[in-house]
């Protein structure tokens, strides 16, 4: 399995999770609340919505630029991330191949090799800033936020997945967020 230096694996172990129970992380300034309605959970997502697009009519710009997802992309860019057009175009281009791969090979856990899907059992920003929302609850999804959707608008019910925990709970401590959000005002 990858190393991370910001999570660590509770047993190493595959568990099977509901994705109904699962939800995408928030990470203040840059999730766009509102526009998530107050909701972080997997069905709420804009990532099911694009993957759902997928599923229906394929990577059809003309469905696609308008979608909560879209909005939420270019809204990084605005705030300081490296997020373009052309970057967008290309992270939707292998979004889209996720869902095509799992729709025709089906998805087996071991597909991503030393990167599975792995979900915290708290909300970082919870564990580690102590950060209180009421959309901060519920199992979070650290790596596999492509797969899960794709999994989600392709009806399946779960994923198997290792369970990870927070290295820093209660620091501050920035990690993988230091240089990600460098440029983003409001965060710290």
């Amino acid at each position: 399995m990858k190393n991370d230096s910001d999570v660590k694996p509770v047993t190493g172990e595959y568990q099977e999770f509901m994705l109904s129970d699962l939800h995408i992380q928030y990470i203040p300034v840059v999730t766009p609340i509102k526009l998530w309605k107050n909701d972080m959970s997997l069905k709420n997502s804009p990532h099911v919505e694009l993957m759902r697009i997928f599923k229906h009519c394929g990577n059809d710009w003309s469905r696609i630029q308008h979608t909560r997802y879209v909005q939420e992309r270019r809204r990084r860019g605005e705030i300081g991330l490296n997020w373009d057009e052309k970057r967008l175009k290309i992270h939707l281009s292998r979004r889209h191949n996720v869902l095509k791969s799992i729709r025709s090979k089906g998805f087996k856990k071991d597909m991503r090799g030393e990167k599975p899907v792995r979900i915290l059992e708290k909300p970082i920003w919870k564990t580690r800033f102590n950060l209180e929302e009421p959309w901060l609850k519920g199992y979070e999804i650290w790596d596999g936020g492509g797969v899960c959707s794709a999994l989600y608008a392709l009806r399946y019910k779960t994923v198997k997945a290792i369970i990870v925990e927070d290295r820093y709970p209660g620091t501050g401590n920035k990690g993988r967020y230091e240089e990600k959000l460098k440029n983003v005002e409001g965060v710290w």
